[in-house]
């Protein structure tokens, strides 16, 4: 797909995460993660967070040998390398919409020796260019309030599963009772001057659970988890911004602000788990 095919705020994502390639530094050390990490210890690294939340992802999927995986969103490959290494399936597909990820990813999967078992390629979670009953698990990290919409990419989730396959995401959403208007104001994110916020995605886990119904799932569960990821990210930030100075200084204090003041106005961080009816 060339980027003209998006949508007007899949084109916004991939020009947000073209511009965060070129200042990601070493934030998440040599594994070129990109997710809050789940914090089960004091003294963790924010790589090691990173990696924690991945392994979390792939024992709460169930993920083993044998599996044909799909991993939505699959950014630099970070997440596909940690499965097939700890995990050994068959196979893993990943996608995402931004190019300069997937063009580093393949070389980082090379370096890896999984180029074989591992292709990481364009496409569209709403629109996915695979067939029906293609995989085993399903699984996204941190991506799908971006889907334009969540709606349309649990219902490709469902098509593209084997009946009695397990989808599995980490993702962020309002609590219940939470007006998301509170902290979705349309305004620019710090550091990156694009609007990523998407009113269409805004609803707490008793309407997702719904739309994870209407998909065609079932053993559906949404468990909040943002103590052990999003608010455990914002200290590590902190304290990383404390031991730094000038302008990189200042841009992870307002990166902390900016988590903190949606944190605050009510935004949860959850770990969904369902399973395709049969």
């Amino acid at each position: 797909m060339s980027t003209g095919d998006y949508s007007a705020h899949t084109q916004d994502v991939i020009e947000h995460y073209r511009r965060r390639h070129t200042v990601r530094g070493d934030l998440f050390g040599e594994q070129p993660f990109a997710n809050y990490g789940y914090w089960t210890r004091d003294g963790m690294t924010i790589e090691q967070a990173a990696e924690a939340l991945t392994q979390l992802v792939a024992s709460s999927a169930g993920l083993g040998p044998g599996d044909r995986v799909l991993d939505v969103g699959c950014g630099y490959g970070a997440g596909a390398v940690s499965y097939m290494r700890r995990c050994q399936p068959d196979a893993i597909v990943g996608i995402d919409v931004t190019d300069i990820r997937i063009d580093e990813g393949q070389r980082y999967v090379a370096r890896h020796g999984f180029a074989e078992r591992i292709e990481l390629q364009l496409g569209d979670a709403t629109k996915m260019a695979f067939a029906d009953a293609s995989f085993d698990k399903v699984v996204s990290v941190e991506c799908a309030f971006h889907f334009d919409t969540r709606r349309d990419f649990l219902r490709e989730a469902a098509r593209v599963l084997v009946p009695g396959g397990t989808l599995t995401l980490t993702d962020m959403i309002p609590r219940r009772g939470v007006d998301p208007r509170a902290y979705l104001r349309g305004r620019p994110i710090p550091n990156g001057g694009i609007c990523l916020d998407n009113l269409a995605n805004a609803y707490d886990a008793d309407v997702y659970a719904g739309h994870l119904r209407e998909a065609g799932f079932t053993h559906i569960r949404i468990e909040s988890i943002i103590d052990w990821t999003r608010m455990r990210f914002v200290d590590a930030l902190q304290a990383l911004a404390s031991a730094v100075v000038g302008e990189r200084q200042e841009q992870l204090r307002r990166a902390v602000a900016n988590l903190r003041h949606h944190i605050d106005c009510g935004e949860d961080y959850v770990l969904v788990v369902a399973r395709r009816g049969r």
